[in-house]
């Protein structure tokens, strides 16, 4: 049986939780000044430290969209609270700046690029415009398969958009991957909840292709049902750790917020779209205190990881609510302002309340790895990502090695070009022919304002040379057909 663990609360420290509370007011602006599977094995037994881990991930949520970064048109108490009981990372990247590959970058430890995931998955006409895969691969080392190897159960909650939609029926249910159960949306395969109310006809090409059970639900309580799914989830693990992913969909278009969720905001944006915007947000967060209320009742929250992150930057428009203020670019843009977010790590007793990282560049790769030693899991070879957990503990990391991304898109100049390298403080964007470079100081100048590609030409030179190296180890692509996103 799984041991009960004494409270770490104690460990935790008041006077680390009074410097949060001193210190929070303060730390918007000073962020604006400084992103066919193998063959089952028997699982390990548990080891002695395994925690619990629940990692969160919201689909297109801006860096500044959480009150603890600077919305200041609602509160986001209980995910503030996350970050209060532990620690912020601001330097955290995405591995792309859109849904698939991005996500493909978590389960892997892999830059997506390498294995085809370069924008999100459509359907098979436009895939292979752009040399998308239709699924992720999964004989590739994935987390959920190298945790449940280490000996934990495995459960995935929400969005999946790594294969399975649209014109797409055949592609692995999630167990494919390590996942000893699973409960998705539109985007994905298995169980899953179709919405009764969306504007478009996802749901119904989802249904159209099998592969249920399907639910249906109106969207304004899809989330309600995946936390109602995890709890459950942890509450048949407790002989085991466990492995959780809910991967929240609210903050992504359309939004469609219940009468009782809009009128809770009515007013509080600056137009009635973005009402709607903060009204789905605010109940987002609600539903995630509801997730922790339910882990403490039920004993489990002190001996669970908590990692809470977004995929991507804010969805696209001009005058389009959300913000990644203070950064450039959006959703589909490798700017800052389309890969950065904040990172929220809380872990009692190894993380320490009330923490704040701006040193370490961190990345979606280093998730797989950082789990792994933290479990004892396998480290598979071939993986981009490093172990951060020293930073998690309390070291930053000072140095690591370069990181690379890429999205495919059609035209959109004003997103900026299509491939990106950082290296120490630098960063370097530029197309595949070479063309369009774009050099930025991120510790310098990280709302990337200030172009020294002229005034820097040997790290120009060194950086372009780097990028065209790795772009040409890519898998071959087919030119993208310019066409709307």
């Amino acid at each position: 049986m799984k041991s009960v663990k004494p409270s770490r609360r104690a460990l935790i420290g008041v006077a680390a939780a009074a410097l949060f509370a001193m210190g929070s007011a303060g730390l918007s602006s000073a962020w604006a000044s400084e992103a066919s599977a193998p063959a089952p094995v028997k699982p390990a037994p548990r080891a002695a430290a395994q925690p619990n881990i629940l990692f969160i991930l919201i689909d297109d949520m801006g860096f500044a969209d959480l009150s603890l970064t600077g919305n200041r048109l609602v509160a986001t108490p209980n995910i503030d609270a996350l970050a209060r009981d532990g620690m912020v990372m601001t330097q955290f990247y995405d591995a792309a700046p859109i849904c698939s590959p991005s996500r493909a970058g978590f389960m892997t430890g892999r830059f997506p690029a390498r294995d085809r995931f370069v924008t999100y998955i459509h359907d098979r006409k436009r895939n292979q415009a752009f040399g998308q895969a239709d699924w992720l691969d999964p004989s590739l080392p994935v987390l959920p398969r190298l945790l449940q190897q280490a000996g934990y159960a495995t459960g995935h909650f929400g969005k999946w958009h790594l294969g399975g939609g649209r014109d797409i029926g055949d592609a692995p249910l999630p167990a494919a991957y390590g996942f000893d159960e699973s409960y998705t949306q539109w985007e994905g395969l298995g169980p899953r909840v179709l919405p009764t109310d969306l504007t478009n006809k996802l749901g119904q090409q989802s249904a159209e292709l099998g592969k249920g059970p399907v639910e249906w639900l109106p969207r304004a309580e899809i989330t309600a049902r995946f936390v109602d799914k995890t709890l459950d989830f942890a509450s048949r693990s407790k002989d085991r750790p466990w492995f959780a992913q809910l991967w929240l969909t609210d903050m992504h278009t359309p939004w469609v917020p219940s009468a009782e969720q809009l009128a809770a905001v009515k007013g509080k944006g600056r137009t009635p779209r973005e009402d709607q915007f903060l009204a789905v947000l605010v109940a987002m967060d609600a539903e995630v205190g509801r997730l922790v209320a339910g882990l403490r009742t039920a004993g489990e929250l002190d001996d669970t990881l908590i990692v809470f992150t977004s995929d991507n930057g804010p969805t696209i428009g001009a005058n389009t609510p959300g913000s990644a203020a203070p950064y450039r670019g959006r959703k589909a843009s490798l700017y800052e302002g389309g890969v950065r977010q904040p990172l929220i790590i809380r872990w009692p007793g190894h993380v320490v309340a009330g923490s704040h990282d701006a040193q370490s560049v961190v990345q979606a790769v280093d998730l797989l790895p950082t789990l792994a030693g933290i479990t004892g899991a396998q480290k598979p070879a071939g993986i981009d990502g490093v172990d951060v957990s020293t930073a998690w503990r309390g070291r930053p990391i000072t140095s690591r090695p370069d990181l690379y991304s890429h999205i495919a898109r059609p035209g959109g100049e004003a997103f900026g070009p299509l491939y990106a390298i950082r290296s120490g403080p630098w960063k370097l964007l530029m197309n595949a022919d070479g063309g369009s470079v774009e050099l930025y100081n991120i510790e310098q100048d990280p709302r990337e304002q200030q172009d020294r590609k002229a005034d820097s030409p040997a790290v120009t030179k060194s950086l372009s040379a780097k990028l065209s190296g790795w772009i040409a180890d890519l898998p071959p692509a087919a030119s993208p057909q310019r066409r709307p996103m």
